[in-house]
């Protein structure tokens, strides 16, 4: 019943998400026919330069709108299959993206590392995401103002882990004893996946490393 249910709202998500693409691509439009017109008549009018400028806010933003609807498509439809193959890089990006925004009221900022060579996996992509967004809340939660976060894969044999690293660390000392939490609210998605969760712990970091196995 519950993957009934979760493929149900990522149906809907995505079928919204579509919806709003639509309505963008038809302001896109409009706002380029007048700004095509605009083009064809160099005459001098009152608050041209303002309509010219507005537009081209209209253009940006629309693009901004366009980019984060199909984001939020793609995310639906991770709903849509309990086990798929996907590539590590596609995925960091993609998360780092949806939480672009958790980040930026934090004043902290959200880096991909570049995985070398591309490291293909077969998981579940809509619990593997709701799991690494866990983790960045975590470390977003001990990270200071202006610091940074970064995502980044490294290869351990057959194996290869998912690092989420936060810089400077803001957190106490006695929050070390959160991660047990952490991970027992986690510990059914990280069964399920065959999954290991792991601190990691420097002298000016913080962060956690989910080992997954790759795909052959």
């Amino acid at each position: 019943m519950r993957e009934i249910e979760t493929a149900f709202v990522g149906k809907m998500i995505a079928g919204v998400s579509h919806e709003l693409m639509n309505v963008l691509a038809i302001i896109k439009e409009r706002s380029g026919l007048i700004e095509d017109l605009l083009a064809l008549d160099n005459t001098s009018f009152p608050y041209r330069d303002k309509l010219t400028k507005t537009l081209l806010t209209i253009r940006e933003q629309v693009g901004r709108g366009m980019e984060i609807s199909d984001r939020v498509n793609k995310f639906a439809h991770t709903m849509d299959e309990s086990m798929v193959r996907l590539g590590i890089d596609e995925l960091l990006d993609q998360l780092a993206f949806l939480m672009q925004r958790f980040a930026r009221l934090k004043k902290v900022q959200l880096k991909v590392g570049p995985v070398e060579p591309s490291v293909l996996i077969d998981t579940d992509p809509f619990r593997l995401q709701m799991i690494l967004a866990a983790c960045l809340e975590y470390c977003l939660a001990r990270t200071a103002s202006q610091g940074v976060i970064t995502l980044q894969c490294q290869h351990k044999g057959k194996e290869i882990a998912i690092q989420c690293v936060s810089e400077p660390n803001s957190s106490p000392k006695e929050d070390v004893h959160e991660f047990p939490n952490l991970q027992a609210n986690l510990q059914q998605a990280l069964d399920d996946l065959g999954l290991r969760l792991l601190p990691l712990s420097g002298k000016h970091q913080v962060g956690l490393e989910l080992i997954l196995p790759t795909s052959k």
